[in-house]
This record gives structure tokens, sequence and C-alpha cells, in this order.
């Protein structure tokens, strides 16, 4: 089973989610949308994630499931955001990410965040504000 764990990181916390996402899943193919384009149709199962900036995620990663969106339907898919207010992730969802392909999602998590001002400086604690449990939880479900 070939999976792709595509991503689009501003401020560096999408990025360490998907460290963490590699190492629950083993022989990922782990890719930064913004440096290369893969082949979707070589993969059977997907993740996607993107940070959030004000209500919306990353735009790379919108363009991609617009852009994309037929093909991810024929797709096991999973979806996480890196947002840093938890109590509007449902409706950064349901504003994201299409009805139909919320619908046959295997899982869409939030796995917290922190505001771009806010982010680890160099050295310190990259993982604060991430809920590494929710990773753990959702590769466990991503997988079944």
């Amino acid at each position: 089973m070939a999976v792709l764990v595509l991503y689009a990181t501003k401020t560096g916390a999408t990025e360490q989610c998907v460290k963490i996402l590699a190492e629950e899943i083993s022989n990922c193919t782990i890719c930064n949308i913004e440096m290369e384009k893969p082949n979707i149709k070589d993969f059977d199962r997907i993740i996607l994630g993107a940070g959030v900036r004000d209500g919306k995620i990353y735009k790379p990663i919108r363009d991609f499931i617009k852009k994309n969106h037929t093909e991810l339907l024929e797709k096991r898919v999973g979806y996480f955001i890196c947002n840093e207010k938890p109590k509007e992730t449902e409706e950064i969802i349901e504003r994201n990410i299409p009805a139909d392909l919320k619908e046959a999602a295997i899982c869409i998590e939030s796995f917290g965040g922190y505001k771009a001002y806010a982010a680890p400086k160099e050295g310190s604690d990259k993982l604060k504000g991430i809920f590494l449990d929710k990773i753990k939880a959702f590769s466990e479900q991503f997988m079944k």
C-alpha cells in the first residue's frame, strides 16, 4: 500500500507534524507541495496537511484539493490542519474541505499549532502547541 503525505507549511508546524506522522506510518512518501508535485495516481492512500491563516488552509493545499477533487474521491484520504484556535476547527474544516471529500475521508483532524508571530525559535521546542496524541490517533485510524 503506497501512502503519500502531502503538505504545505508557512511557520513549520505542519512540517513538524508530518515528521511525526512519518514515524507512525512506515514507508510513506513525504512531499512538500511547494517543492514538488507528486503524481497521486501512484498512491493508494493520501494524507493532506496544511496550516491555517485567517480561517483558510494554506493556499497550495487548497489549490491542490480544487485541482484534484475528482481523483481524491477515488483514493483513501485523510486531512489534517495545524491551527492555533481549536474552537474554530470545525468551522475551518467546513469552509475548506468540500462536503463530498469530507464524507469520503478516512479521518480529519486538527493537530494544534501556533500563531505565526509565536512560532518556536531555533533551539526551542518545535512541538510546543502540537497535540502528539492526536497525531498518533490519526495515524492509527488512517492505517486501519
